[in-house]
C-alpha cells in the first residue's frame, strides 16, 4: 500500500506537471519512473503468487489448480512487462 501511495503521488505530481505545461522529457522522466514503480510492484506480486503456491501445495492443496492460478498470474505479469 505505501508504493501504491507514493506513484499515486507520482502521477499526482505528473498531472500539475502537464497542465503546468512542463518540458515533455523531464514529464517521461517521472512517467518513467512511475512505471518503474508499478513494474516493481508486479514484480513482487507474482513472487508472492509463486511462494503461496508452494505453501499451499504443501498443505495438501492441488498442485495442478495451483499451478494454473499461478500461470494465470505470469500471464498477466507479461502482459504488464
Amino acid at each position: 500500500v505505501k508504493r501504491l501511495n507514493r506513484i499515486e503521488g507520482q502521477i499526482t505530481g505528473i498531472k500539475r506537471m502537464v497542465e503546468s505545461d512542463k518540458d515533455s522529457a523531464d514529464i517521461l522522466i517521472q512517467l518513467n519512473s512511475a512505471r518503474s514503480a508499478l513494474q516493481k510492484i508486479s514484480h513482487i506480486l507474482l513472487e508472492t503468487q509463486a511462494d503461496h503456491a508452494l505453501i499451499h501445495v504443501s498443505q495438501g492443496k492441488s498442485l495442478e489448480d495451483e499451478m494454473n492460478e499461478l500461470r494465470k498470474v505470469i500471464i498477466q505479469y507479461n502482459k504488464i512487462n
